[in-house]
């Protein structure tokens, strides 16, 4: 290693680099295990991308706007409902508690709200089966016709009137079709003075008028609509669109969520989605509705059960009073009325309760005897009781026929009239207790909470979509930097390039910020600039370039000219910024240089030092003119030009010339050093011709550019036609503070003192 005047370590020709290290992804050198990469290389990755980063950022930035535009909002509306315990009636019969039951679970309550047939009286209601909407411009219509505001019509943009732009509307009440049309999109055309016109997938199917049924039949299409309000343009059409009630009905179980607020309070919510805040806040409002009036026709229908089967026990009840009043009667106009001992009254009191109870069980068991088996715990205990209550009635009547003949047949009588009268008596009680039941009955559901209509839409959410974009954008540019790395095989590690090709790299340029103001400068104003080494010597770039001159100090040494030929694989490298700096420095160092403009087909050095491109290499060749006449001094000390001159049209024949060979060898005798600019050496054959004459061979590269394919074929190029690379530049390297050192080269700046 050795130092230059600004004590920049350089390195020496061959020399190996001193920790060499891969780049990021997939690129380890040969014969060592892949570096894992450093958080500085990420950043410097990421840093290097930033401009794709910010590209895919936008994009998805734009992609999520276009999202929130065309997107349909959705609206939630929610009903609260509470299961009560009980039912609150007018009047509170235990007889009946357990024919009316309790409350069922919430669960069950839950799927009772979202059961088929409370939705089909929910769609029917609504006529939720029937879509009708304005028909928009595709993709962006719909958009469009949402941002319009108030009661007027939208106006149609370039003559679309066929089209809705906003405040457009149809109501259809009634619509049946034929089977085939079911699920099909009708077209509703608006015309002049209401007119209406209905157009299937095969043609016109009907004409009519709005406020009038407009009805259309074929042999194989039915049609019957009537629309009670339309607001549109003449010209505009309408999608109106018959759904099969049982997929609407399908659709909106799957879409209603019913839900137990706490655990256990019986307060249940029915929540719904849709894109009509109208319409979703109507929806849920009417199964509420409906599933309040089917709690209490549930609860009044089991009352009613229970009546209807009384009632008809009432006649035969009656009869049989009658029947029993009338033997009494009879009984005592033949023998007249007989006084009971007490021995017989309670004997009669006993049976009458007997019978009394033996026709409560029987009505019970005929009553739940449609419920339950005969096998039923229930029935088996009323069947027990029932047979206990028979063997007391034997009982009874055993002791009774010790009774004198007279008074057991008064008895009996007796006993037959109270049993019929108390079981009469008993069952018309219970009809009028149901009746009043059954007009009183209020369910065990209560709506707590209406539904209102919504005016924020649940989604989608400006923010969050616009925040997601970001970081997806982000998150991809992100990747996408790491991929290009990691397949790219560009060259910006010197090592890589040394490894790759062999050839040294004799200094890392640093990018300039200056030389691209100097650049800017000389555009806008049309002026020439000057040289960033005249201008700012103590660029981190012109310090670099000065490590060059070093490294070609020690180069030239041993060579047998001083001829020194800067070349490329292709244009736009900086190589002319590179080859005018390092002749500034050269002049510096108090040598005499020539700088010769080779690119005898888009030269432009003559631009630099604000010369004109002729006279020069052209007409030197050609002996137009005398070598004196074609070099030309320049604003800086000890540094001529030997421009283009004209642009020939055979350069590479005149560089082949051995005339070009000779002027060479004089500069090279009354110059320190010849600096000769040479074309792109795959883009012409003009390089290789240059670089033959030349003893020391520089090729500059650029940072992040090319392929190593490229520069290993530079090279071979190189090497076919005898001639040696002696050493790279890598020039534009785009590296700052810490990043400076990623590819193992540091460049420090250390200005001097300014004086005082």
């Amino acid at each position: 290693m050795t130092r230059d005047e600004s004590g920049t370590v350089v390195g020496l020709p061959g020399a190996e680099p001193d920790a060499p290290r891969a780049r990021a992804f997939g690129r380890a050198p040969s014969g060592s295990g892949e570096a894992e990469p450093t958080l500085a290389e990420l950043v410097r990755i990421v840093r290097g991308g930033r401009w794709l980063v910010m590209g895919l950022a936008a994009v998805f930035v734009a992609l999520g706007s276009a999202y929130l535009f065309l997107k349909a909002p959705i609206y939630e509306a929610n009903v609260v409902v509470q299961v009560e315990d009980h039912a609150t009636t007018v009047t509170r019969l235990d007889e009946l508690s357990a024919a009316l039951g309790e409350k069922p679970p919430s669960d069950a309550e839950m799927e009772l709200m979202r059961s088929r047939t409370l939705l089909e009286s929910v769609v029917d209601e609504l006529g939720l089966d029937v879509e009708a909407r304005p028909r928009t411009f595709p993709v962006v219509g719909a958009a469009v016709a949402r941002l319009h505001e108030g009661p007027d019509l939208a106006a149609a943009p370039l003559g679309l009137d066929a089209y809705a732009w906003g405040g457009e509307r149809i109501v259809v009440k009634r619509l049946q079709v034929s089977d085939d049309l079911l699920d099909e999109p009708l077209r509703v055309d608006v015309g002049v003075d209401g007119r209406l016109e209905v157009q299937g997938p095969r043609g016109p199917l009907a004409r009519g008028r709005v406020g009038a049924p407009v009805e259309g039949h074929s042999d194989r299409t039915r049609v019957e609509m009537y629309v009670s309000d339309a607001v549109a343009r003449p010209g505009t059409s309408f999608v109106v669109t018959k759904r099969r009630r049982s997929d609407v009905v399908d659709r909106l179980q799957r879409a209603v969520v019913v839900t137990e607020r706490g655990k256990k309070t019986g307060i249940l919510v029915a929540e719904l989605e849709d894109r009509d805040p109208e319409r979703v806040a109507a929806i849920v409002d009417a199964l509420a509705q409906a599933y309040l009036r089917q709690n209490v026709e549930r609860r009044s229908a089991e009352a009613a059960k229970t009546l209807a089967f009384l009632e008809s026990q009432l006649p035969s009840l009656k009869g049989s009073l009658a029947s029993a009043e009338s033997a009494v009667n009879s009984y005592q106009q033949r023998k007249g009325t007989v006084d009971l001992s007490r021995e017989a009254q309670a004997m009669l009191d006993r049976t009458v309760e007997v019978e009394r109870q033996l026709s409560e069980l029987q009505l019970q068991r005929s009553e739940l005897s449609d419920r339950f088996t005969d096998q039923h715990p229930t029935m088996m205990a009323l069947k027990e009781k029932e047979d206990r209550l028979r063997s007391q009635r034997a009982a009874i009547n055993a002791r009774m026929k010790d009774l004198p003949e007279k008074e057991l047949d008064s008895t009996r009588l007796a006993r037959d009239v109270k049993v019929a009268n108390d079981m009469y008596m008993t069952v018309l009680n219970k009809v009028q207790e149901l009746r009043v039941v059954k007009s009183g009955t209020v369910g065990t559901v209560r709506i707590v909470d209406h539904a209102v209509v919504p005016h924020e839409p649940t989604s989608p959410r400006p923010l969050p979509v616009l925040a997601v974009s970001l970081l997806l954008g982000l998150c991809a540019g992100v990747a996408a930097a790491f991929a290009r790395d990691a397949l790219e095989d560009v060259a910006s590690d010197p090592d890589e390039i040394e490894r790759a090709t062999g050839v040294p790299v004799y200094a890392t340029v640093p990018h300039s910020p200056r030389q691209v103001g100097l650049v800017r400068r000389r555009h806008r104003r049309g002026a020439r600039a000057p040289l960033l080494a005249a201008a700012d010597p103590g660029d981190l770039a012109i310090e670099n370039i000065r490590s060059l001159r070093t490294s070609l100090h020690f180069a030239l040494v041993d060579a047998p000219t001083n001829v020194v030929a800067i070349s490329g694989p292709g244009p736009g490298l900086g190589k002319s910024f590179v080859a005018v700096n390092l002749a500034h420095v050269l002049a510096a160092a108090e040598r005499r240089v020539l700088l010769v403009d080779g690119d005898l087909r888009r030269g432009r050095l003559h631009r630099a030092f604000g010369l004109s491109r002729e006279p020069g290499v052209s007409e030197l060749v050609g002996q137009a003119i005398s070598a004196e006449l074609a070099i030309r001094g320049t604003d800086y000390p000890r540094l001529d030009l030997l421009s283009t001159g004209h642009i020939p049209p055979n350069p590479a024949d005149l560089l082949a010339s051995d005339r070009f060979q000779r002027i060479l060898a004089d500069a090279s005798r009354r110059y320190d050093v010849v600096l000769l600019d040479t074309p792109p050496i795959l883009a012409v054959t003009d390089g290789l011709i240059e670089a033959r004459l030349a003893s020391v061979i520089l090729l500059v590269l650029r940072a992040g550019h090319h392929p190593l394919r490229e520069i290993a074929l530079t090279v071979k190029r190189l090497a076919q036609n005898g001639i040696k690379v002696h050493g790279a530049v890598l020039n534009d390297v785009m590296a700052r503070g810490k990043d400076a050192a990623y590819a193992g080269y540091y460049h420090y700046e250390y200005r001097s003192l300014k004086a005082d």
